[in-house]
């Protein structure tokens, strides 16, 4: 009789222990997972503003190949006379 409540006890010993460990694992876990969250907020921060960045250079680049501004620069800073339509001739490739 003995015998048998110290394997009784022998083994909620050891559930207990098995149950302490599985808390901090799961302590652990929990954390990893916030320092996951915060890891993938700054990622995605970032991401956003090298989106906004591309966009930006993307918006500027084809406002120079547009021509526009080459336009505007050269009536305006190079004082040079804009062509009329009927004076330019179609090259056809």
């Amino acid at each position: 009789m003995l015998n048998r409540a110290f394997n009784i006890t022998k083994i909620n010993i050891m559930l207990g222990l098995i149950v302490v460990i599985l808390s901090f694992y799961t302590i652990i876990w929990h954390h990893q997972n916030y320092l996951l969250y915060k890891q993938s907020q700054v990622v995605q921060k970032q991401n956003q503003q090298i989106m906004a960045m591309r966009k930006q250079l993307l918006s500027e680049h084809s406002e120079k190949i547009s021509g526009a501004e080459i336009k505007k620069k050269a009536l305006n800073v190079l004082q040079m006379k804009s062509v009329s339509p009927n004076k330019i001739k179609a090259v056809l490739l």
